[in-house]
């Protein structure tokens, strides 16, 4: 008679309790495994999009003119004037009975786009002008006489490859002083940089539109309602101000340092389970030393 091998009844139950245990130990290293996999992409892409906003704005800022930067509505918005090329003159109207629509400059290189010109702009406090109310900016208050020119005439011919050019402006003016080194920036429209809600802008100022050259300064949320693309462009989403600190921040130069612009933004996340909803954020600070020779 043959004799029949097999399993008992015991060791059947003990083999399938040893493989749950080990399943449950295996699922439970995959899941641990998988769920951290999901976390980091997710704080990457936090980070990623914090990152690149706050490379183009810290880009944009190095290039702002000397002394136009300025921060309001409560530190959620900084506002700037992008410098667009930089030369010498020969001479500037510097009073009223010289104020003309055309000055000498040395050529550039290259035709650069056309703005404004900027001539030291050094004073951004009240400039002894009478019949300018006290304490407006002779940055940003367009007049007659202000740091800021009218807009160059489409005809101007910049580049050169010896000799001087004309600069030509689309009416008189007259600049408040006198560089020492005879150094005058081409400007563009403001740019602000402002957080709405949740949200961080880029606002982009054109002439005779809602947003231009103001005396004071405007607010995120006058921008965002009176705006559309392109002059209103989204950067960055469920970014706020820190509870204990403003987005944005400037300390003006010293004999010591430059300008320095600090950006303190909370990116934020909402992370959905099955039992409640939970935030993940990522504070980001940044610095940006600005320069300040005029």
């Amino acid at each position: 008679m043959r004799r029949q091998s097999g399993f008992t009844l015991v060791e059947l139950i003990v083999v399938i309790t040893l493989l749950g245990i080990i399943s449950l130990v295996t699922v439970g290293f995959i899941t641990s495994t998988m769920q951290g996999y999901a976390d980091l992409t997710r704080r990457d892409q936090l980070s990623s999009a914090a990152r690149v906003a706050v490379e183009r704005m810290a880009r944009e800022i190095r290039n702002a003119l000397p002394n136009s930067i300025r921060v309001g509505d409560s530190g959620n918005c900084l506002e700037f004037i992008p410098a667009l090329a930089a030369s010498r003159y020969i001479s500037v109207p510097l009073t009223a009975v010289s104020a003309s629509s055309a000055f000498s400059s040395v050529p550039f290189a290259t035709s650069p786009d056309l703005g404004r010109v900027a001539v030291y702009p050094i004073d951004t406090n009240t400039v002894d002008e009478p019949g300018r109310p006290a304490g407006q900016n002779p940055i940003y208050d367009l007049d007659s006489w202000s740091i800021i020119s009218p807009m160059i005439s489409a005809s101007s011919a910049l580049a050169s490859g010896s000799g001087t050019v004309d600069v030509l402006l689309t009416s008189t003016h007259h600049f408040p002083t006198d560089s020492p080194s005879k150094r005058y920036f081409i400007v563009d429209e403001p740019v602000s940089f402002c957080v709405v809600g949740s949200d961080l802008y880029r606002f982009q100022g054109v002439s005779g539109s809602a947003y231009t050259y103001a005396i004071t300064q405007p607010t995120g949320a006058t921008l965002f309602a009176n705006l559309s693309e392109p002059q209103e462009a989204l950067l960055a989403s469920d970014v706020v101000s820190p509870a204990d600190n403003d987005a944005f921040t400037y300390s003006e130069a010293t004999l010591l340092r430059n300008g320095i612009v600090l950006f303190d933004l909370f990116v934020e996340d909402q992370v959905l389970t099955s039992r409640d909803t939970t935030q993940e954020s990522i504070r980001v600070q940044f610095e940006v030393q600005v320069r300040n020779v005029p």
